[in-house]
C-alpha cells in the first residue's frame, strides 16, 4: 500500500495546465529567414536576457568568463575580432547545422567596428573581400569561416560561401531560410521558452541520435530496475526489466513516433529546463508518455527508498520532474538551482543517486 500511494503521489504531481507558447518575435523571423533552410538542428541563446537573472549571476558567469580564456571556439574567434563575449556585448546567438556540414550563425550584439579593421591588418589568417552593395566580407582561414556584417548589430557566418551568398541575399521581407520550412517553423512556434535558450530537430535520424546518447548514458538504469520485485513494477507496464529490450525499444522505434523534439529553458532565480516530444500522432504520444513516465517513476522510487537523512542534489532534481502529455506533445521539466546545480553537471538523471 505504501508503495502504490507512492506512486500515484508521483502520477498525480505530473498533472497541470497547458502551457502556452511563447510567441516568435519578428526579430525571431527575421534572423531564422538566415540560417540553413532544411537544418539537422537549430541552436539559440538569448545572453542579454540571460545576463540579467540570478541564475546566471550566481551560477554561471564566473564559469563563462574563465572558459572564454581558453576555448578556441567560433566564439572565441569573433571576441577577438570584433570584441564582443558572451559575458559582454553578445546579445543573441543563432546556429543552424545540416547534413553535408554546412553551419551557419547569426550573432547580434554591440560590434566594435574599428576592432575589427584593426585586427585585420595585423593578423595574417584574416582576408578581406569587398561584396557587392558595399558589403564587406570576411574570411578566417584558421577556422575556415566566411562573416559579415547583415546590419550594425547582426553578424553572418558560414563555413560555405554558398550559405554566405544566400544569407547576402536575404531581405526582411523575403521568405528564405528557415521561414521556407513549414514543418520546422510550426516546430518551433510549439516551443514554451523561446526567450532565453532551446534547441530543436525535426529530422528523424538527428532525433534518433538523441534517443541513442539517451540509452548510452542511461545504461546504470538496468541496475535500479533489478532492485524491484514484478509487483513493484506493475503500475509501471511500459518499462522492461530487460535492458536490452529497453535499449531496442529507444533505438528502432521510438524515433518513429517524433515529428520534434525541442529542449528549452526558462531561467529566473532558479532554471526550469523542458524537453518537449511533439509526437505524429495522439496514439503516438500516449505511448511515448507511458515509456517516459515508466522510466522516471522507476528512478523515483529509487530515490526515494534508498533516501539517506541528507537528500542529494540528484535526488532533488528527481522530485522537480514532471512528466505531462497534452494531445500529441510529451514534456518533462525539472528545475536546476544552486542547491543541485552540481548535481547536475555530473550525473545522469535516471541513474542511482548515490
Amino acid at each position: 500500500m505504501k508503495k502504490f500511494c507512492l506512486i500515484l503521489l508521483i502520477l498525480l504531481s505530473s498533472c497541470s495546465s497547458k502551457p502556452v507558447p511563447e510567441k516568435i518575435s519578428d526579430n525571431l523571423k527575421s534572423s531564422l529567414a538566415l540560417l540553413n533552410e532544411k537544418p539537422q538542428f537549430i541552436m539559440y541563446f538569448n545572453f542579454q536576457n540571460m545576463r540579467q537573472t540570478k541564475f546566471w549571476k550566481e551560477n554561471i558567469s564566473d564559469s563563462i568568463i574563465n572558459s572564454e580564456r581558453t576555448f578556441g571556439s567560433i566564439l572565441n574567434s569573433f571576441q577577438n575580432a570584433t570584441g564582443v563575449s558572451i559575458s559582454n556585448g553578445l546579445d543573441e546567438f543563432y546556429m543552424s547545422n545540416s547534413w553535408d556540414g554546412e553551419n551557419a550563425f547569426v550573432i547580434k550584439g554591440a560590434f566594435d567596428k574599428t576592432k575589427l579593421d584593426d585586427f585585420f591588418k595585423k593578423d595574417t589568417n584574416y582576408v578581406k573581400q569587398d561584396k557587392p552593395d558595399g558589403i564587406k566580407l570576411y574570411y578566417d582561414k584558421k577556422n575556415n569561416i566566411y562573416f559579415f556584417f547583415k546590419d550594425n548589430f547582426t553578424l553572418c557566418a558560414s563555413n560555405f560561401s554558398t550559405q554566405i551568398n544566400d544569407m547576402i541575399s536575404a531581405k526582411d521581407t523575403s521568405l528564405t531560410g528557415v521561414m521556407k520550412n513549414e514543418d520546422l517553423v510550426k516546430a518551433i512556434q510549439k516551443i514554451i521558452y523561446k526567450n532565453n535558450l532551446w534547441m530543436i530537430s525535426t529530422e528523424k535520424m538527428f532525433i534518433r541520435g538523441i534517443l541513442l546518447n539517451i540509452v548510452e548514458s542511461k545504461r546504470k538504469f538496468s541496475d535500479s530496475v533489478s532492485m524491484y520485485s514484478k509487483d513493484s513494477l506493475e503500475a509501471t507496464d511500459s518499462v522492461s526489466t530487460n535492458q536490452n529490450k529497453t535499449e531496442e525499444l529507444l533505438k528502432n522505434r521510438l524515433f518513429e513516433k517524433i515529428n520534434a523534439i525541442a529542449f528549452s529553458a526558462k531561467m529566473k532565480d532558479e532554471l526550469e529546463l523542458l524537453v518537449q516530444s511533439d509526437c505524429i500522432d495522439a496514439n503516438s504520444a500516449d505511448y511515448v508518455y507511458k515509456l517516459i513516465s515508466g522510466l522516471v517513476t522507476v528512478a523515483k522510487l529509487n530515490s526515494a527508498m534508498n533516501k539517506s537523512e541528507k537528500t542529494t542534489g540528484t535526488e532533488k532534481i528527481l522530485e522537480s520532474m514532471k512528466i505531462s502529455k497534452y494531445e500529441t506533445s510529451v514534456q518533462i521539466s525539472f528545475n536546476i538551482n544552486s542547491d543541485n546545480i552540481s548535481a547536475f553537471r555530473k550525473s545522469t538523471l535516471l541513474t542511482k543517486p548515490e
